[in-house]
């Protein structure tokens, strides 16, 4: 019983996200809505020393399909905020900022429930971005900003 509790304290620990790091706010002129397959997430860079420090991976994806703003090609690639790599394909619906001499930064996530085919970004993340992009599969619910699949 100790070991069932010490095991779902562990995995309740909060990560520590240190957005400071990402830079100034995005621009929104360099902003664009994409839905896409993942790959991979490779070469985790550590954002702080602590232990449950969330890292920026160099995340791949594919079948990718640009829906507002900056076109991406159908594969890119993109840093993306993570506490450990996926454990399976998903696809999402990924806001990326291009960032000029940088490598692309995925500034907010969010994955497709099955029943709905919709994927609803987090509100403070949409917010914090000031963008918003108009596109058929764009569904408004009250401030939350979802992306419908299936148009």
């Amino acid at each position: 019983m100790l070991a069932i509790l010490f095991a779902q304290a562990v995995v309740n620990v909060p990560a520590i996200s240190p957005a400071e790091l990402f830079g100034a706010p995005a621009n929104p002129s360099h902003l664009s809505l994409v839905v896409a397959d993942t790959v991979s997430e490779t070469d985790p860079q550590k954002l702080c020393p602590q232990a449950n420090c969330t890292s920026l991976f160099l995340g791949r994806y594919e079948n990718a399909r640009t829906l507002a703003g900056v076109a991406l090609p159908t594969q890119f690639a993109a840093r993306v905020e993570m506490g450990s790599p996926w454990n399976m394909r998903y696809r999402l619906a990924l806001i990326v900022e291009q960032r000029p001499g940088m490598e692309p930064l995925v500034r907010a996530m969010a994955g497709f429930n099955q029943n709905t085919s919709e994927a609803c970004f987090d509100v403070r993340e949409t917010e914090a971005l000031r963008w918003q992009p108009e596109a058929p599969e764009i569904v408004r619910q009250n401030a939350v900003m979802c992306v419908n699949e299936n148009g």
